[in-house]
C-alpha cells in the first residue's frame, strides 16, 4: 500500500473517530463513572495517534499523545472529569479536526498559536515535576521501580497491513517502554514463496518483555489493533530470577528448540496425537455412541463459532453510479412492459409472464440498492450533544437533550444535508425557546429545560421533530414584526400557520438584543431553503407555557421519488406524490377572479389559488377551462394551492435526473425522468413553482372574496 493511499484511508478513519470522539467526550461531563465510555474515548484518541505517526503525520501524533497522557489519567482515576476538563478536551477536539482537514487539503486550517494554547491548557492537568529533584535522583528513583517479565502472544489478523499499520511500530513502542528479552516467531503458517500475498501477514510473535511500566502501559501498545487480533500478555515475573526463566530446567531439548523455531515441532506433535484420545477411548470402552461423541464435538466447534457483523467502506461514486445504473434498468424494465402489454394477446402470456417476474426483480434490486445508501441518523443527532452544551453553558440555562428514533434510516446524502438545518433549529431552541433557569423556577418548572430531538416514518415519509419545553412562541409579537417589517399589512387576518410561517422570511427576528447567536435575522430563513431544497417541508406547532415543535417532513430519498403522472398539453409532468391533497373537476361557479392578484378555486368551501401549469410553462394546450380539465390540489409548507392540467394519467415511481448535468436548471422543476415509452417528463418542484406563481400573491380572505370577486 503506497504512502498516498495510506493518508487517504487514515483521514477516512480518522475523521469518523473524531466524530465519535466528541460525542463520547461530551456524553463524559454527565457519564465520568462509566469506564466503557471513558476506555473508548482513551482508544480512539491512541489510534488516531499511532496512525497518525505511521503516516509520517508527527504534529498529529504528538499532539493526540497528550490527549492521551491527559485521558490516561483519567482512565486510572488520577484524574476527576470536571466541566473544565470536558471543556479543554473538546477544545483539542476541534484543533485536530483543524489538523486532519490540514492533511487531507494541505492548506493550512489552523493557527500555531492555537496548538500551543490547547497544548497548555492540557499540561495544566497534569502532574507537576517537581525542579528540585535533579536527573540523577530522577534515574535513581526510575531504577528503583520494580522490574517485571511479560509474556506476550502476538497472534495479528491477516489483514492488519491492509489497514496502514506497521507490526514494527508495535515492537519500537514496547522497546520504548522496556526490553524485549526473548521472541519466538511462529511461521508455520507462511506459505510457499509462490503463494505469498504480499498484502497478508502470515507471521505470529510471541515474546517476553522486561519493564518497570505498569500492566496498563503494555496494553495501550495494542489498543488499536485488539479488537480484531488475539493478544496475550501474562505477568510471568515469578518464573524468572535473576533474569533467568525458570521454566526452562523441566523442559526437554526437543521442546526448547522447537518452541525457539530452530527446529520442526511435528514430530512431537504426531508423538503426542498418537495417544487415543477420551472420546475414542469413552467409545472403544463401550460408554458412549460413537455418533454422540461426534455430535458432542460438532457442537463444541460450533460454540466457538464467533458471528461477526461485517461493514466495508464504499465510495460514495460508486454507490451514485451503481443507483443510477439500477434506475436505468428500472426505466427499462418499464418501457419493455409497456410496449408487451400493448402487444401481447393470448399467445404471449409466457412472455408477459416472465416480464412481470423481470418488473418484481428490478423492483426488489432497487430497493436494496437504496437501503445501502440508508444510514441511521444517530450520528447525526449525536453531534448536537455538543452544540446543546455550549450554547447553554455561554448563557447560563440548564438544558439536557434528548434523542428519540434514532434507529430511523434516511439516505446518505440526505442526512449531509439536515445537519445545518438541525443546527439551526436546536440553537434556536435553547436560545429563544428555553427560559433561564430563574424563569423557568417562576413559572412552576425544573431548572433543567429539555430539548428533544425525534425521528420516525409516517406514510411512506420521515418525520423529524425538534421539541422544547420553554415558553411558547408569542404570536402577536410575530405579527407586530412582521407589520413593522413590512411583510405584512397591520390587521391583515392570518390564520396561526400562516404566522408560524412568518418566521421563516428572510430577515425576520424577533430577538431585542443582537447576539452571537440571535438578532441577525439569519435562521430559520436558512432552514427553510434547506428543506425546500431537500423535497420537504416544515411546520410550527406551538403552545404558550408549554413549548414549540419544529416538524420537518422529508422524503426517504433523493433520488426516487413516487408521483402522480400528468398531461399538459403535448407534455407529460410528474407531480410529488407526497404534495398532493386531492385532484378534483371544478365546476365553472368554483372558479372566480380577484382583483389585482390572480384566479382562487373553490375546492369544498376553501378558497384556494390556482396555477395554470400550462402559463408557468409558456405550453399549448386546449384545455384552458378548469371545468373541462383537472385540478391537482398540493400543500408546500406555506399554502394549498391547486394546479391546472389537462388530466391525470396515472401514479408512477420516477427515477430523478439532473437536468443541470445534461442540459439546464429549468426552473420550477425538480429534475427530469424518463417515461416508459422512453419520453422525458419534467418533475415539477412545489417550492419552486409556488415561488414563481405567487410572488405578489397575497392572502386571500373568503369573507372579503364576494366583494372583490370579478
Amino acid at each position: 500500500m503506497d504512502q498516498e493511499t495510506l493518508l487517504e484511508t487514515f483521514i477516512t478513519e480518522a475523521t469518523e473517530l473524531i466524530q465519535e470522539l466528541e460525542i463520547d467526550v461530551v456524553a463524559l461531563e454527565d457519564s465520568s463513572d462509566d469506564v466503557e465510555l471513558i476506555n473508548r474515548i482513551f482508544r480512539a484518541a491512541h489510534t488516531i495517534k499511532g496512525s497518525g505517526g505511521l503516516v509520517g503525520l508527527t504534529a498529529i501524533s504528538d499532539f493526540t499523545h497528550s490527549m492521551e497522557s491527559v485521558l490516561d489519567l483519567v482512565r486510572q482515576r488520577e484524574l476527576a472529569v470536571t466541566g473544565e476538563l470536558v471543556s479543554v478536551l473538546l477544545r483539542a477536539v476541534d484543533l485536530l479536526k483543524a489538523m486532519i482537514k490540514s492533511a487531507a487539503t494541505g492548506e493550512s486550517c489552523f493557527e500555531q498559536r492555537e496548538l500551543e494554547f490547547v497544548l497548555e491548557l492540557l499540561g495544566q492537568f497534569l502532574p507537576e515535576r517537581e525542579e528540585r529533584v535533579d536527573t540523577e535522583e530522577m534515574l535513581s528513583t526510575k531504577n528503583r521501580k520494580e522490574t517485571s517479565y511479560f509474556e506476550i502472544e502476538m497472534k495479528l489478523s491477516e489483514n492488519l497491513l491492509e489497514t496502514g499499520t506497521d507490526p514494527l511500530m508495535l515492537f519500537r513502542e514496547l522497546e520504548d517502554i522496556g526490553e524485549i528479552v526473548d521472541i519466538v516467531v511462529d511461521a508455520r503458517s507462511l506459505p510457499d514463496v509462490y503463494n505469498v500475498d504480499a498484502h497478508k501477514l502470515y507471521l505470529n510473535w510471541r515474546l517476553v518483555l522486561r519493564t518497570s511500566e505498569p500492566f496498563s502501559s503494555i496494553e495501550n501498545v495494542f489498543i488499536f489493533v485488539q479488537d480484531d487480533s488475539e493478544i496475550s500478555i501474562t505477568d510471568v515475573s515469578c518464573h524468572y530470577k535473576d533474569g533467568v526463566d525458570l521454566r526452562v530446567a523441566d523442559m526437554r531439548l526437543g521442546e526448547i528448540l522447537a518452541e525457539k523455531g530452530l527446529v520442526v515441532s511435528c514430530d512431537i506433535e504426531e508423538a503426542l496425537s498418537s495417544q487415543t484420545r477420551i472420546g475414542e477411548l469413552l467409545v472403544q470402552n463401550g460408554k458412549v455412541k460413537e455418533e454422540d461423541v461426534k455430535s458432542a464435538l460438532d457442537k463444541q466447534l460450533k460454540s466457538r463459532e464467533v458471528q461477526k457483523a461485517t461493514t466495508i467502506r464504499v465510495d460514495t461514486d460508486k454507490l451514485d453510479k451503481l443507483v443510477n445504473l439500477v434506475g436505468e434498468m428500472v426505466i427499462a424494465v418499464a418501457r419493455t412492459v409497456q410496449q408487451n402489454v400493448y402487444e401481447s394477446h393470448e399467445g404471449k402470456r409466457t412472455t408477459q409472464d416472465a416480464l412481470d417476474m423481470l418488473q418484481r426483480i428490478s423492483g426488489d434490486l432497487q430497493e436494496q440498492v437504496m437501503r445501502v445508501r440508508m444510514i441511521p441518523v444517530e450520528g447525526l443527532f449525536s453531534r448536537f450533544h455538543r452544540v446543546v452544551r455550549d450554547l447553554a453553558n455561554a448563557e447560563g440555562k440548564h438544558v439536557r437533550l434528548l434523542l428519540s428514533g434514532t434507529e430511523t434510516e434516511l439516505d446518505k446524502n440526505v442526512v449531509e444535508q439536515l445537519s445545518d438545518p438541525l443546527k439551526h433549529l436546536i440553537r434556536n431552541s435553547v436560545d429563544h425557546g428555553v427560559e433561564s433557569p430563574g424563569n423557568r423556577r417562576k413559572a412552576g418548572k425544573p431548572e433543567e429545560a429539555v430539548v428533544k430531538l425525534s425521528a420516525y416514518q409516517q406514510e411512506g415519509n420521515i418525520i423529524i421533530e425538534v421539541l422544547d419545553d420553554g415558553h411558547g412562541i408569542d404570536s402577536n409579537a410575530i405579527v407586530d414584526k412582521a407589520a413593522e417589517k413590512g411583510l405584512i399589512n397591520q390587521g391583515d387576518d392570518l390564520d396561526e400557520r400562516e404566522i408560524y410561517q412568518l418566521m421563516f422570511m428572510p430577515g425576520f427576528s424577533t430577538a431585542k438584543e443582537v447576539t452571537e447567536v440571535s438578532g441577525r435575522g439569519v435562521g430559520l430563513d436558512v432552514v427553510k431553503r434547506n428543506i425546500d431544497d431537500l423535497k420537504g417541508s416544515i411546520e410550527v406547532i406551538s403552545e404558550i407555557g408549554k413549548g414549540t415543535t419544529f416538524r420537518i417532513k422529508l422524503p426517504l430519498t433523493l433520488a426516487i421519488i413516487d408521483g402522480m403522472n400528468v398531461k399538459v398539453g403535448d407534455e407529460a409532468f410528474i407531480i410529488p406524490l407526497m404534495a398532493i391533497v386531492e385532484s378534483i373537476r371544478p365546476n365553472r361557479e368554483a372558479v372566480k377572479t380577484v382583483e389585482g392578484t390572480g384566479e382562487v378555486i373553490d375546492a369544498r368551501g376553501e378558497y384556494l389559488p390556482l396555477v395554470r401549469l400550462y402559463n408557468v410553462f409558456d405550453i399549448e394546450t386546449d384545455k384552458t377551462n378548469p371545468s373541462e380539465a383537472l385540478v391537482v390540489i398540493v400543500e408546500s409548507s406555506q399554502r394549498r394551492f391547486g394546479i391546472l392540467v389537462d388530466d391525470v394519467i396515472g401514479q408512477q415511481q420516477a427515477v430523478i435526473k439532473s437536468l443541470e448535468k445534461n442540459f439546464r436548471q429549468v426552473e420550477g422543476t425538480a429534475g427530469a425522468t424518463i417515461l416508459g415509452d422512453g419520453s422525458v417528463s419534467l418533475i415539477i418542484d412545489i417550492h419552486g413553482l409556488e415561488r414563481m406563481a405567487f410572488k405578489s400573491f397575497k392572502s386571500i380572505q373568503v369573507s372579503g372574496l364576494e366583494g372583490e370577486a370579478a
